[in-house]
């Protein structure tokens, strides 16, 4: 039997296609300047590589011991992390955990691409770390936040990817402190200051983080527009890296509905939409600033750093494999 016309034309599509991805890719990494980022991103892949295998190599030499931690604890650590990002989320924990004397209990949001084997890794260095599944999460979100008093927010948690970061940190019943933290810090040394504040945080409504001198908020609007808009002090320098945070209450709840009522849809949907909340969270309840010791990631950062956050651009986020480790484990790619 001979194959139809349209199987013909259906298969000559399918290469015509094909090849103008081919191409489009071709002119992208030759013409269009997309050979850096085509040399950006391989450099990572190798880095995390590395870095994956030097967990292993560690651990081997008794040198990366497993980090006993409580299942349920005053102290939570909530980390936003998925399958790409899995060991740099192991270094952070772990540069954190040895300091904190089995106090802090970690907690895990897949972001929808943990897999099984993610899980296994992450408990090979603490055994005892917990997960939230989106599933999960959905069904506490919607007994804790129901009815239309916090509809906006409800829809948050559901479509934004850091939905889950922002309000289903807080539906432990055992926590009084929810530490937020991102894959891409290392604390080299104790974090006094940040400890201390754990123990205090659930005393009062402020949240504590680092300084950043990048302004996250212009980034969807001037700041006198979003102030003006949200009835509300921000704070532009407030960064959600690592940020302590007393668990949220109705109050926290009913403020952030308020500032996602009043965002333009845009605002909603922006991937920094879950950054400019928590910075009005700031400006409403007010600000602990850690001290210049604790620094954003820069092309040179200061050699006493007691923790730095390596965002994710071209020339910081590299170091955090190329300079954080080293300084941190004495051993370099």
């Amino acid at each position: 039997m001979e194959p139809s016309k349209t199987m013909k034309t259906t298969d000559s599509e399918n290469f015509l296609y094909a090849i103008r991805k081919q191409l489009g890719y071709a002119k992208y990494v030759l013409l269009d300047g997309g050979h850096r980022e085509v040399r950006y991103e391989s450099r990572l892949k190798r880095l995390n590589s590395w870095a994956g295998n030097l967990l292993d190599q560690l651990a081997s030499e008794g040198v990366l011991k497993p980090i006993d931690t409580p299942v349920e604890s005053d102290i939570e650590v909530h980390m936003l992390c998925g399958h790409s990002h899995i060991t740099m989320g192991i270094w952070s924990l772990w540069s954190l955990l040895r300091w904190t004397d089995g106090k802090m209990t970690p907690v895990i949001h897949s972001d929808g691409s943990i897999t099984p084997e993610d899980v296994l890794r992450f408990q090979q260095f603490f055994p005892q770390i917990q997960f939230i599944w989106h599933e999960d999460a959905q069904r506490w979100v919607d007994q804790r936040l129901a009815g239309n008093e916090f509809e906006f927010l409800r829809s948050f948690f559901g479509t934004h990817f850091f939905g889950s970061r922002l309000v289903a940190s807080h539906m432990s019943e055992r926590a009084k402190v929810v530490v937020a933290l991102d894959s891409d810090v290392l604390f080299f040394d104790r974090p006094t200051e940040m400890i201390e504040q754990c123990a205090v945080a659930h005393e009062s409504l402020a949240l504590t983080s680092f300084r950043d001198e990048f302004d996250w908020v212009s980034v969807l609007a001037p700041v006198k527009e979003f102030e003006a808009r949200c009835g509300t002090p921000i704070e532009c320098g407030f960064n959600c890296g690592m940020v302590v945070i007393p668990k949220f209450g109705d109050e926290q709840f009913r403020f952030l509905e308020r500032m996602l009522r009043t965002y333009t849809p845009e605002w909603r949907a922006h991937y920094f939409a879950e950054q400019t909340l928590m910075a009005l969270m700031a400006g409403e309840f007010g600000w602990h600033e850690l001290p210049p010791s604790y620094q954003m990631g820069q092309p040179t950062n200061s050699s006493d750093a007691i923790a730095i956050h390596y965002v994710s651009n071209q020339a910081v986020r590299p170091r955090f494999f190329s300079e954080g480790l080293p300084r941190l484990v004495g051993r370099r790619p």
